[in-house]
């Protein structure tokens, strides 16, 4: 008796709930049919799930073809029933002896099939067996078969769990998506495919919605998103839920022209808002496409560059990011050079030179700036461009950063002792200034290392000097103690001169890309003795970086800026060098003054 509409409608629902159908052979389930195959003595095995109009093989052993049509399935007998339905002779059975595959390939003559019953419920195909002779199939037979569907089973119960399936949007989460390479690897080795990830939402947005709305609307956007781009895809991929407002394809290779135009058909097919429990959510999408081959390996690293891709596109607003391995190779030694951090410090990788200011009064060296460099034991010298921004970005600075302070402090104690009295400046983040007990750190070095606050200048951004909050109140702390506050990289970031009236800094460091054109360029030597006028007039004094030739430090003396440095006048130095450089300099002024 053919099943009722509304139940098949219901057993179909139920089938592709699964995620089953056209997905690669798995070694959970071939193992099975292997093991059917010689148990029995047949040679043929298959898992086979019958759909709206074709019977298709999850798992097959001495059949070459993947599907049949549902009309010429067995299986499609073997559904309707709870018991396993036995054919020693299709031949001798009025139902099977005109059957296209009894009469042509693969020459059915026996068939034996246990269905694949999910939750009591819904028949979803069956374990069969076929042999190209007439057989029988006794009782203690049939029980064996039906232990073996009922393995099959239990993998389809497993993979519909909580740990193949995600709970919100019912697709297959990043777990299956990975068990899934890893039978595209065994099916296809070598073969060429394409992991695409989509962006529902910017990080950013995302990051909103989440705080204003919660998780539920998130997560029914994607299961909208995941419904459109299934009926977009049909059979050729499944799509997969592998984080929060991500859904993931396994794309078939293709020429760059055609796989533009694939993805942003993909794209449009999401241009309507889409809605999330009424909340309606239209933002960019993006798609990251990773290129892989089918070898275990190379497939399960594919998910992290197609998440990669969506972040390292040239252009920002691009929509579909194909993965650069050379950017990627940049971000992963990035990543593996913050990580080595904590044993650097260990270590002892981390060093600092020195590079003398001279301070135009006096015509002395009057102090030091340290500038932190690493000898990394692999990468050899690492730029501080390379690791110092980076550094910023993470609790790592701060933890540096006090090691910058005690060595910096330890080391003009040290030319203290020796009789050379300079100070020294060091640079700090505004993740060191927000710090709670910045202020009271940096007392506990100078007591430490017996030295005076004067003694130290800390140079920071214009952005932590203008910002009110924790940073600005730990310049306020540092300058109450009576270290001197610098405004590092003047004159190329967004402060103007109304924000001058009341800095909380005593010194103007002009930047070197301001610096290093007067020797050339009368308007910006114009600019420069403007700024350094008017910052005499507000009270600031100035120090020009950068200073490479003798032509602009005349200028800059002429021009009554207080303190310069630069390779003009040396270079960052180690410390026994530095020591040398400035005491001799300062000894050579001294006797010229005597």
């Amino acid at each position: 008796m053919t099943p009722s509409l509304s139940a098949e409608q219901q057993r179909l629902t139920a089938l592709r709930a699964t995620g089953l159908l056209d997905t690669p052979p798995t070694e959970e389930f071939d193992r099975i049919t292997r093991l059917a195959s010689r148990l029995f003595g047949v040679p043929i095995a298959l898992v086979s799930l019958v759909d709206a109009d074709r019977q298709w093989f999850k798992s097959q052993v001495g059949l070459p073809v993947r599907e049949t049509c549902r009309e010429d399935a067995f299986c499609d007998h073997t559904i309707r029933s709870s018991d396993v339905m036995v054919v020693e002779n299709a031949l001798e059975d009025p139902r099977f002896a005109a059957n296209p595959l009894v009469a042509g390939p693969p020459h059915i003559r026996f068939y034996a099939g246990a269905p694949l019953i999910l939750r009591g419920h819904h028949h979803l195909g069956s374990l069969c067996l076929i042999d190209t002779v007439p057989r029988t199939f006794d009782a203690s037979q049939q029980r064996q078969l039906e232990d073996l569907a009922a393995l099959v089973m239990a993998q389809i119960d497993l993979q519909c769990s909580a740990s193949r399936l995600d709970e919100a949007t019912l697709l297959p989460n990043r777990s299956q998506l990975l068990q899934d390479l890893d039978g595209l690897c065994r099916a296809a080795p070598g073969e060429g495919r394409i992991l695409a990830l989509l962006e529902l939402l910017p990080h950013d947005g995302l990051m909103d919605a989440v705080r204003a709305v919660g998780m539920q609307p998130i997560e029914q956007l994607t299961y909208e998103a995941g419904k459109r781009l299934s009926f977009f895809l049909g059979s050729q991929s499944r799509i997969y839920h592998t984080g929060v407002a991500r859904l993931a394809m396994v794309l078939r290779t293709a020429d760059e022209h055609a796989l533009q135009q694939f993805t942003q058909q993909l794209l449009q097919t999401l241009i309507a808002p889409l809605s999330g429990s009424g909340i309606v959510i239209n933002q960019r999408r993006r798609v990251g496409l990773a290129p892989f081959t089918l070898e275990p390996a190379d497939a399960l690293d594919a998910l992290r560059r197609a998440n990669a891709a969506l972040y390292h596109q040239s252009v920002p607003d691009t929509a579909v990011c194909t993965y650069d391995a050379t950017v990627d190779l940049s971000y992963r030694r990035s990543y593996e050079l913050m990580a080595s951090v904590p044993r650097a410090l260990m270590a002892g990788e981390f060093r600092l030179v020195y590079q003398p200011q001279f301070e135009r009064a006096s015509t002395r060296y009057t102090c030091v700036e340290a500038l932190l460099r690493w000898d990394h034991p692999q990468l050899g010298p690492v730029s501080p461009g390379d690791f110092i921004p980076l550094l910023e970005k993470t609790t790592y600075i701060q933890a540096v950063t006090e090691w910058v302070l005690h060595t910096a402090l330890a080391q003009i104690r040290a030319w203290e002792d020796a009789g050379l009295e300079v100070d020294v400046a060091i640079n700090v983040s505004p993740r060191n200034l927000e710090q709670p007990g910045f202020a009271g750190m940096l007392q506990d070095a100078f007591e430490r290392h017996g030295l005076a606050p004067s003694r130290l200048e800390i140079e920071c951004t214009e952005n932590a000097v203008l910002t009110e909050g924790p940073t600005l109140e730990g310049i306020k702390a540092a300058r109450a103690l009576g270290v001197r506050v610098a405004l590092d990289d003047f004159g190329t970031g967004y402060c103007n001169f109304g924000c001058l009236y009341d800095l909380s800094a005593e010194v103007l460091k002009l930047d070197q890309a301001l610096i290093r054109p007067i020797g050339t360029d009368a308007r910006a030597l114009d600019v420069v003795r403007g700024m350094v006028q008017l910052g005499h007039t507000l009270g600031y004094r100035l120090l020009a970086e950068g200073v490479e030739t003798a032509e602009v430090f005349d200028q800059l003396m002429e021009l009554g800026c207080d303190q310069v440095q630069g390779y003009y006048l040396s270079r960052p130095l180690p410390p026994d060098q530095a020591f040398a450089f400035v005491r001799r300099w300062n000894q050579l002024v001294t006797l010229e003054q005597d």
